[in-house]
């Protein structure tokens, strides 16, 4: 079957919805480094129900997209695929609107562009997060980019412009270090992410990896957790938007060298688990109340 972007680009892929427990939502900022320090009674409004300011991290979002990207499997216009075939490679959060721990939220999903990269193709993958009963309170809008291997020669070059800057050359700003557990992975599937490429060695083994590796998304809290924690404490809802290319993959227990550029309200980052290969690219947009 040949592709026809014209008729992916607007498919309606999954209408949920999805419930964010309170016990999933301290056990997602616990994973995503809150609390590390058992007495920061700062990290209290993410992790501890009775607190007065009991909330959640702009990221927690990606949870209600447990396997959409499996989905788009059915798309008209799209050929049969095989999840070996998919990479997951960049990853985009708009946040408008905490989500309140315990509340149900609607999630739709729909194929926004199809793009022709020669050897295969990229499909982005719209994320709408709103109240079931009000769809006019808008939560957050997510991005996912998925490289579609073997699929590309069929001319498209998409509608969308959604690219992610690079980092500046010059020196950083700061430099973060961040230390993961060894255990991180086993923890962070109880967030929904089953695929055994993450508990299995056999598994991570069979696609290249010598050992299980850690859930991008969950790199992808980390970062900007440790991004909120240095330049807005205090004030998750100055985060506006993280935008986040996944480049080699992270093993738990590794450090994470997190390399800094600030300019205007943004802040761009390099994430390296070694100094010569960066794991994740990408910047974080935060409103004009942020400390930069």
């Amino acid at each position: 079957m040949e592709v026809d972007p014209t008729k992916a680009r607007g498919h309606i892929i999954s209408d949920e919805t999805f419930c964010f427990t309170e016990d999933l939502c301290k056990l997602y900022h616990l994973c995503i480094g809150f609390n590390k320090d058992p007495l920061d009674e700062d990290d209290l409004k993410f992790t501890y129900e009775y607190d007065d300011d009991f909330t959640t991290f702009p990221t927690i979002c990606l949870l209600a997209m447990k396997n959409i990207h499996l989905k788009v499997f059915d798309t008209p216009g799209l050929p049969s695929l095989k999840p070996e075939q998919l990479l997951h490679g960049e990853q985009i959060v708009e946040s408008f609107k905490s989500i309140i721990p315990g509340s149900t939220v609607k999630c739709i999903a729909s194929v926004e562009d199809v793009a022709d990269k020669i050897k295969g193709m990229l499909v982005t993958i719209r994320i709408d997060i709103l109240d079931p009963d009000d769809n006019e309170i808008h939560y957050s809008r997510c991005y996912m980019k998925c490289y579609v291997k073997g699929c590309g020669g069929f001319g498209d070059k998409g509608i969308l412009d959604l690219k992610i800057p690079s980092p500046p050359t010059r020196d950083p700003d700061d430099i973060l270090e961040i230390q993961t557990d060894k255990r991180l992975a086993l923890f962070y599937r109880l967030c929904g992410d089953l695929n055994p490429l993450h508990i299995v060695p056999k598994a991570a083994q069979s696609v290249g990896f010598p050992s299980p590796i850690l859930h991008g998304l969950c790199t992808y809290g980390i970062i900007t957790n440790a991004i909120y924690k240095t330049y807005c404490p205090q004030d998750h809802t100055s985060i506006k938007k993280i935008s986040a290319r996944f480049a080699s993959p992270i093993f738990p227990g590794e450090t994470i060298t997190l390399h800094l550029y600030k300019s205007d309200c943004s802040i761009f980052f390099t994430a390296f688990t070694s100094p010569s290969l960066p794991a994740c690219i990408g910047v974080i947009s935060l409103s004009s109340t942020a400390k930069l």
